[in-house]
């Protein structure tokens, strides 16, 4: 239920490949803030670790190696330029919306970065990204428009798309068909996070706007007081909109059985939540995708559900599940770095390290600003392994994409220091 990896129990224990490991590495936690983003823009624009993708840098065609989102995200900007967008089924996940302007720093292109889509640079840009920005012009689906303009990072363009240049979100009532992408959009705004969540739960409670258009809003207030771990009255009342009448499709009851495994994860009754997790899972079975855009809907809906069960896995302490969860992201999502980080996290709290060095190698070589925490951690578990000088290129390639987060200078320091004293080297 948290993205935060298991925490440690004892200081150390056997591995399975015979050396000896702390059962979690320290947090990876890069700096924050304005000067921090333009200082990790500007070195993964050096760094040399470019995304193969080029779906969220002009839309170009997927390759191999593109994300489940990304594909998303094709198919999005294919079917708003088709005057198609009726055809596209429900998707749930959703890119950051930074995510084209980091993977632009990773190509080296900061042309690319900026915030006028009709500047994006030409050469980069698919025919499609211009038939996009047709019919950006006089959108006649608001809702398709502005969920990829979001997905595409562009929030000022979204914004104005749903009539939002100055909305405030202690004073804003939701669109009926909008709420979702409008939340969204005063979401990548700057915001009170207290004043948002208000705003949201003031709109889950207005029985004026349809139950899906209350759910999503509701869902929001679930999912962000469960990450916090905040067991709150707004969760509970969040929740039961959430659940509250659930239609007959399997991946709106999954998707609201996941979120309200949050009530009794918090409580700490690990039994409630993984009985809302196997509910949710055979919601997800229940659902047999025939179409090609079906089934990129079923693993948009599957990948948050085996990511999540994952992740409660490890925070309950135990290991081994959510190497298990992990199995299904592999899968489904192999060019996804989440996947690979979140089953690192798991081989390494199952003292199957070998492995776990191979988990961040599959996320280093898919590129872009994720290789940074790849990295770092492939470097922690060398070091545990005794290869102290491939722990350290490790750290210095994490480094060299992100030079923000405390932690792996320090490690950084540490791992060479010792390498040189074991070696004979001067200091």
């Amino acid at each position: 239920m948290s993205s935060r990896p298991t925490e440690p129990t004892s200081p150390s224990r056997p591995t399975r490949s015979g050396a000896t490991a702390e059962v979690a590495p320290p947090p990876y936690r890069p700096a924050s803030g304005p000067r921090a983003l333009a200082i990790r823009l500007a070195a993964l624009a050096r760094a040399g670790v470019p995304v193969a993708c080029g779906v969220y840098t002009g839309l170009r065609d997927p390759v191999p190696t593109s994300t489940a989102h990304a594909l998303v995200t094709h198919a999005v900007a294919r079917h708003l330029a088709a005057d198609d967008s009726a055809s596209l089924p429900r998707f749930t996940t959703n890119p950051s919306a930074l995510q084209r302007v980091f993977d632009a720093a990773a190509a080296g292109r900061p042309d690319a970065m900026g915030g006028d889509p009709a500047a994006f640079p030409a050469d980069l840009a698919a025919d499609l990204w211009w038939r996009v920005l047709d019919r950006l012009a006089d959108p006649d689906d608001r809702a398709t428009a502005a969920d990829l303009l979001l997905r595409l990072g562009y929030q000022g363009r979204a914004a104005r798309v749903l009539g939002m240049t100055s909305t405030d979100p202690r004073t804003h009532v939701f669109h009926p068909r909008l709420a979702a992408k409008e939340l969204s959009v005063l979401f990548w705004h700057p915001h009170v996070p207290a004043e948002l969540e208000a705003a949201a739960l003031r709109g889950a409670r207005d029985e004026r706007l349809p139950l899906e258009a209350r759910r999503a809003l509701a869902l929001f207030v679930v999912v962000r007081n469960g990450r916090r771990g905040a067991d709150t009255a707004a969760l509970h009342e969040a929740a039961a909109v959430v659940t509250d009448r659930l239609p007959d499709d399997g991946l709106v009851r999954q998707t609201a059985r996941r979120a309200a495994a949050f009530v009794p994860f918090l409580r700490g009754d690990l039994a409630g939540t993984f009985r809302l997790l196997d509910l949710a899972a055979a919601d997800q079975d229940s659902v047999r995708p025939v179409t090609a855009l079906e089934r990129l809907a079923w693993v948009d809906h599957a990948f948050p559900l085996h990511e999540t069960t994952a992740k409660t896995h490890l925070r309950a302490g135990a290991p081994d599940r959510a190497v298990a969860a992990t199995d299904e992201l592999v899968a489904l999502c192999p060019n996804d770095h989440r996947t690979w980080a979140v089953r690192a996290d798991a081989l390494v709290a199952a003292g199957r390290l070998e492995e776990a060095v191979g988990a961040c190698d599959r996320a280093v070589a898919l590129g872009g600003l994720p290789v940074a925490r790849a990295a770092f951690l492939r470097g922690w578990v060398l070091e545990r392994l005794g290869r102290r000088a491939e722990a350290v290129e490790s750290y210095r390639l994490s480094l060299r994409v992100d030079p923000t987060a405390p932690v792996v200078a320090g490690r950084l320091t540490a791992t060479a220091t010792g390498s040189r004293c074991r070696t004979g080297r001067p200091g």
